[in-house]
């Protein structure tokens, strides 16, 4: 009996069961050597076991840490130790006591350490000199009015009268027209204005002739300067030399008495540049002399002049020329002379006789 090919293939077909191939992305562990899942299984385990070690592990920062307390501490300074002192266990007046007696150490603290380091940088203090300088320093002379008065009635100091050299060498005493002032460094301040021209000229020369015997009391310790005044100042100054004080050599006091007699009078009259002028010198002394009741200075020209003369421990006498026999009771020199420690004197040109 003949059997066809075909029938045997599918009688075949129907007796072995069918086998379907493997899905796409399926493993076959039936078909996966040992080698394999032992080094997997171990893999797995190292991994676990790393995950496991990291994860037992405390984590680090405050992340889980909320809500700790806290406390605040009043620290007091001391020289020697801080003190620490908890907030919560004083009550309101307790804290305010103990911040104004931190606030006291604070203090004593600084005060200690400030008086340790004083003597570390203060300077040596020479008291024989102080009280030396005291005792040679004259007071100063106040006046209300003519002078000769060394007293202001009501004045809270007690004034002397000039004391001349004092034991000092360099100071002496000089006058004009009655008017004496001691020192050591004097400033002549003389009014050239027409109006000095009158009766002849008598009073520019008067002036002039009082200044010379002035100048004659000095000597080479003593320093000088001549300012002669209009509507401009006009000291004395020496071809070469800085302009500034003079020393009471007899050479120089030759020239001064020739810049003096040159001197003429002329043009208006402007007081205050040459008061200025004059305390720029920083002179112990001023003799201011005018004959000009008008322009007067006025209340501010008045205390410029009286604060630069405090600055500089200037004296400021007042001379006043007139034609009546009686000094004006309005005079702004009296009060020049007043505020600045100074005298002033009334002169009558009339009575005034020079002989040829």
């Amino acid at each position: 009996m003949t059997v066809s090919p075909n029938r045997l293939t599918s009688a075949t077909d129907s007796t072995l069961p069918a086998v379907a191939p493997p899905e796409m992305g399926e493993i076959d562990l039936g078909r996966r050597p040992l080698p394999a899942l032992l080094m997997s299984l171990v893999f797995h385990v190292v991994l676990l076991t790393i995950l496991g070690i990291l994860w037992s592990q405390s984590p680090s920062g405050t992340g889980d840490e909320v809500n700790r307390p806290v406390g605040i501490a009043m620290v007091h300074r001391m020289p020697d130790r801080d003190r620490y002192v908890d907030a919560a266990d004083l009550t309101q007046s307790e804290v305010a006591s103990e911040t104004s007696a931190a606030s006291g150490s604070d203090s004593e603290s600084s005060d200690a350490m400030s008086a340790a380091a004083a003597p570390s940088f203060a300077p040596p203090i020479d008291l024989a000199g102080i009280l030396s300088e005291i005792q040679s320093t004259p007071a100063p002379i106040s006046a209300t009015g003519l002078a000769g008065e060394s007293k202001l009635e009501g004045d809270a100091f007690e004034s002397k009268p000039a004391t001349g050299t004092d034991g000092d060498p360099n100071r002496t005493t000089t006058s004009v027209f009655g008017v004496s002032g001691s020192g050591s460094r004097f400033v002549y301040v003389f009014d050239r204005s027409d109006s000095m021209n009158a009766n002849g000229a008598l009073p520019l020369r008067a002036a002039k002739k009082e200044l010379m015997n002035s100048l004659k009391t000095l000597s080479e310790r003593q320093q000088f300067q001549i300012i002669f005044y209009n509507q401009i100042p006009k000291p004395f100054q020496i071809s070469g030399m800085p302009q500034g004080l003079m020393l009471g050599e007899e050479a120089i006091l030759d020239r001064a008495a020739r810049y003096v007699d040159s001197i003429t009078a002329y043009g208006g009259t402007e007081h205050f540049s040459a008061i200025s002028m004059a305390l720029r010198l920083g002179p112990d002394v001023i003799f201011f002399l005018t004959d000009a009741r008008i322009p007067r200075l006025s209340t501010s020209q008045l205390a410029e002049i009286r604060r630069r003369a405090e600055r500089s421990g200037t004296t400021i006498h007042a001379i006043e020329f007139g034609s009546e026999p009686a000094a004006p009771s309005d005079s702004f020199l009296r009060d020049l002379a007043s505020q600045n420690s100074g005298l002033y004197n009334y002169v009558d040109i009339r009575s005034l006789k020079l002989s040829p």
